[in-house]
């Protein structure tokens, strides 16, 4: 069983330098993870915390730090971290917060990049402690029946909740 820091030090670290941009969504989130932290520290099981990054460059970039320094912090007060990379995802783009369609690229094309990627993040999270994750690996595995039956359970009015995919729509 591991021992961590007091549910207060972590919580002072963990919410150091957050914003959810306005203050009822910081305070749900805060007590959200307080609640985690509080459970993983009464059990002494660590927090299970991951990232996606879908790799559509071929260098991490600046923006990458900041999820990346967050994931750290979880690493050094005791909990697992998987660094994701999108080696599926990335084939077609991540359409989120953007009103263009992201340049399709091949498996080779995002394998590539995320082999960098792989390589970079150790910079700032611990070799020793990160498990690098690949979702191609259980994605690609998906058939056409799969996904339909995954779509079923939206509707285009759900999707066209969301600014980008509305101005998209709209723009054809």
């Amino acid at each position: 069983m591991a021992t961590f820091p007091a549910v207060e030090e972590q919580m002072s670290v963990l919410m150091r330098g957050v914003d959810f941009g306005d203050p009822v969504t910081y305070k749900n989130m805060e007590r959200e993870l307080c609640e985690r932290v509080q459970e993983s520290f009464d059990s002494g099981q660590p927090l299970k915390v991951y990232c996606g990054f879908d790799p559509s460059s071929p260098d991490l970039h600046l923006g990458h730090t900041i999820p990346i320094r967050k994931l750290r912090q979880f690493q050094e007060l005791g909990h697992e971290v998987t660094f994701l990379i999108g080696t599926f995802t990335g084939l077609i783009g991540d359409p989120s917060d953007k009103e263009s369609v992201r340049k399709q690229q091949t498996l080779e094309d995002a394998l590539g990049k995320a082999t960098t990627y792989a390589d970079q993040v150790y910079r700032i999270l611990d070799r020793t402690k990160t498990i690098v994750s690949y979702n191609h690996s259980w994605l690609g595995e998906l058939t056409f029946s799969d996904v339909i039956r995954l779509a079923s359970n939206f509707t285009v009015q759900q999707f066209l909740t969301r600014d980008n995919f509305s101005k998209r729509f709209a723009n054809n």
